[in-house]
């Protein structure tokens, strides 16, 4: 497994190595773009994630998963070559669309990847931890650079084309051959009657994308978040870094709380949204910290859930039931989008922030006194 890890942590970490991550959203304020012009480009990415998400996920299982992830590098590497001709707000919104498209044909597909090559080795049960530390390694990628943006972005190029070459490199998972059978409608079926009938694969999909939704898509708005209280781009870009250390930190720890209740999730992510709220409150350079605890709660609940839906679900299902939970977190994701950005233009940035901590908190809160079971939640 030696080798196997070493070409996971490689995809992993150059799939993130990409220095403009940490600027782009501060470059497109820089272009000129209005809070809402921002949130229109970030929701073209998260409609193209949503529209492509299922059908990746069934492409995913019918077909060689380490070359569709190789071949959804090159997606993200024309919008990158679009931004550096064309810095203007339709060329961003087309490249953003193109790296919604390596989104979906990466989430769900290498989760699949990673599980199936460990039950081949009989090391399934070691999944959360695996996914831990693959999820470390790519946000210890996420790092930062102080030269001009297109510098920055043909740097980029360079480690989608490393990534790319990696992915190549993978197990070809000749488990999601089993999929061969069914057409691509019935796989489409038998995946979502899955996912929608077995209550314990439901109820992780549904609080999984809401941790997806709260989580990832917020970090697009913390370079703004950094520039709006007054800090420098280069400090800007020092603190993504370090929050993207503490992810990592997060990830890899994640699999030690893999055994607590369901219900001290719930109290982690009400937890998470109390931050964001008192960030946005404070909005001075110290809630920076609030913010990098956020994100590192939200990432330790999601490398949980993650792994408790890889646990439930069989093999030849696995891409699609996995881009079935992308699915649905991008339903949140896109909702997020269209309302911070107005919400931001119509009062202010550090509204639009306390506005997600109170909603994140408020559900948090809800799940919390909503009765459930579960001990189903890693029945499989």
């Amino acid at each position: 497994m030696t080798g196997f890890q070493a070409r996971i942590g490689a995809f992993k970490f150059f799939d993130a190595f990409i220095l403009i991550f940490p600027l782009y959203a501060v470059m497109f304020v820089d272009a000129g773009l209005s809070p809402v012009q921002i949130s229109v480009a970030l929701t073209a990415w998260s409609v193209t994630t949503f529209v492509l998400e299922i059908p990746a996920g069934v492409v995913a299982d019918r077909y060689s998963r380490r070359h569709v992830l190789a071949i959804a590098q090159a997606g993200r590497a024309a919008g990158f070559l679009i931004w550096l001709v064309w810095p203007h707000f339709w060329g961003f919104l087309i490249g953003l669309v193109l790296w919604g498209g390596k989104s979906a044909f990466t989430s769900g597909t290498f989760e699949a990847l990673l599980f199936d090559e460990l039950k081949a080795q009989g090391r399934e049960g070691d999944y959360t931890r695996q996914i831990g530390r693959a999820r470390g390694v790519q946000a210890l990628g996420t790092l930062t650079a102080r030269f001009g943006y297109p510098t920055v972005l043909a740097a980029s190029l360079a480690s989608i084309a490393a990534a790319a070459l990696a992915a190549l490199s993978l197990p070809p998972a000749e488990r999601a051959l089993l999929a061969h059978g069914r057409s691509y409608l019935g796989q489409v079926r038998e995946g979502l009657a899955l996912a929608f009938s077995h209550k314990a694969v439901l109820r992780i999909i549904v609080f999984a994308a809401l941790v997806i939704a709260l989580g990832g898509a917020l970090e697009e708005f913390w370079p703004i978040f950094g520039v709006k209280i007054g800090l420098s781009r280069p400090v800007v870009a020092l603190f993504v870094g370090g929050q993207y250390g503490l992810e990592a930190a997060a990830s890899l720890l994640a699999h030690r709380a893999g055994r607590l209740p369901t219900r001290a999730f719930y109290a982690l992510f009400a937890l998470a949204g109390t931050a964001l709220l008192a960030a946005g409150a404070l909005f001075a350079p110290p809630a920076m910290a609030l913010l990098a605890l956020y994100s590192g709660l939200l990432k330790m609940v999601d490398v949980v859930f993650e792994g408790r839906l890889q646990q439930a679900i069989p093999s030849h299902q696995r891409a699609t039931i996995g881009s079935v939970k992308g699915f649905a977190a991008q339903i949140g994701v896109t909702s997020l989008y269209l309302g911070f950005g107005p919400l931001a233009q119509a009062t202010s940035y550090r509204v639009a922030f306390m506005a997600c901590g109170g909603v994140g908190a408020a559900i948090g809160l809800a799940y919390l006194a909503w009765p459930v079971k579960t001990k189903s939640a890693q029945a499989g």
